[in-house]
C-alpha cells in the first residue's frame, strides 16, 4: 500500500468517533481472519487433492498394529463400539 493511501485511511479514521473506530478495528480483524481461513482452505484442498497412493507403509514398531475394538457405523449416529466400551 502506498503512503498516500495509508494517509487517507489514517485521516479518515482520525475523524471518526471512538465507537466507529472500534467497528473499524473489528472489521480489520475480520479481514485478517478471513484471509487466514482462505489460506487454510487452500492448504486443505492441496492435501485432499494430493496423490497419496505412493506413501510407504506405516512402521508400527516391534509390537505391530495395536489391538483395537470392533466398531460399526450407524448413519445419523456415527461409530459405535461393538460389545460395549
Amino acid at each position: 500500500m502506498d503512503n498516500t493511501l495509508k494517509k487517507k485511511v489514517i485521516d479518515a479514521i482520525e475523524k471518526l468517533p471512538e465507537d466507529k473506530i472500534a467497528e473499524v478495528i473489528d472489521f480489520i480483524e475480520y479481514l485478517k481472519l478471513k484471509e487466514e481461513k482462505e489460506k487454510m482452505y487452500e492448504e486443505d484442498r492441496d492435501w485432499l487433492d494430493a496423490d497419496l497412493a505412493d506413501l510407504p507403509d506405516y512402521d508400527w514398531g516391534t509390537n505391530g498394529l495395536p489391538k483395537g475394538k470392533p466398531v460399526k457405523y450407524i448413519p445419523g449416529i456415527g461409530l459405535i463400539v461393538e460389545g460395549g466400551k
